[in-house]
């Protein structure tokens, strides 16, 4: 083998390569609908190993999927926790058999069925993520050197755990403390919080992700510091400047575009920031020098 090549090549046709992709891809994809339709599944009843009777219950109203357990247990809580820490002089709506200051109500006739699909999709996905990141991996691991793969390894493996900690941050601090603030003003004037299906849903969602890309700020950084694009010194010369954009760039594409929130943001940014300048000094300091 030539000394020139990555260990590992191995000359193969275009077209095979093509289909390597795809059959590695069809992989992840395979992965994804078998979480899909697991979500899809009747909830298993603790109380009852009555087959039949949940077989039964899947044509009749007494059907009971596993998506429809997540969402109650695990995303509705969301919402009833932070309302049953606002205390209301009015404005609250029935729910069940209590009155909350929240609400979410279905605007058109397949609201609630499309709202489960969407879920279902999204939960599918995160599953899928760190498979579909493996098969990449796999895939153009021949073509890397030693020190590429190592430089992989590292940065892939920790961009998928800073991520997944951004959305467990979005998911259990930022998405409730955006509700808490948002029915603290609304129950100072009054308001009924109604949120429809499709608006809570997408607000849920892009919290989620939004603080998952925020987390790859520290990855971002060092990666361009091991290329050679940035420095420590550059990076702290233009702290302001960096601070500046990065504060409009969130009050514009920011899930829930307002004053607080931007600011919540903003300010987890600057703690992930100084995390990957550290992180960035460290890199530069054990670089070969030219």
């Amino acid at each position: 083998m030539s000394e020139d090549r990555p260990p590992y090549d191995r000359e193969l046709p275009f077209w095979e390569h093509i289909r390597e992709l795809g059959v590695r891809l069809r992989r992840a994809l395979i992965v994804f609908a078998v979480v899909f339709v697991i979500l899809w599944l009747p909830m298993p009843d603790v109380h009852s190993h009555n087959i039949a009777q949940v077989v039964i219950g899947f044509f009749t109203m007494e059907y009971n999927p596993i998506i429809a357990y997540v969402y109650r247990h695990y995303i509705y809580s969301l919402i009833m926790a932070p309302a049953e820490s606002v205390s209301c002089a009015s404005g609250y709506v029935v729910i069940g058999n209590s009155t909350k200051p929240i609400g979410i109500i279905s605007t058109t006739v397949l609201g609630p069925f499309v709202f489960s699909v969407e879920l279902s999709i999204v939960i599918a996905l995160l599953v899928t993520i760190p498979v579909l990141i493996y098969e990449i991996y796999q895939y153009i691991k021949p073509a890397l050197y030693p020190h590429e793969l190592r430089a992989v390894r590292r940065y892939v493996w920790v961009a998928t755990i800073l991520f997944y900690l951004g959305m467990f941050i979005g998911y259990y601090f930022v998405f409730p403390a955006f509700l808490r603030i948002s029915l603290f003003w609304s129950c100072l004037f009054g308001f009924v919080h109604l949120l429809t299906t499709s608006g809570f849903l997408d607000t849920f969602i892009a919290t989620l992700f939004f603080a998952g890309f925020l987390f790859e700020t520290p990855v971002i950084i060092a990666l361009l510091t091991q290329i050679g694009l940035i420095t420590p010194d550059m990076l702290s010369r233009n702290r302001p400047y960096i601070y500046f954009g990065v504060l409009v760039a969130i009050a514009i594409i920011n899930p829930d575009p307002t004053l607080i929130s931007t600011l919540l943001w903003f300010i987890m940014f600057i703690a992930l920031f100084e995390a990957g300048y550290v992180w960035s000094k460290v890199i530069y300091r054990n670089m070969p020098k030219v």
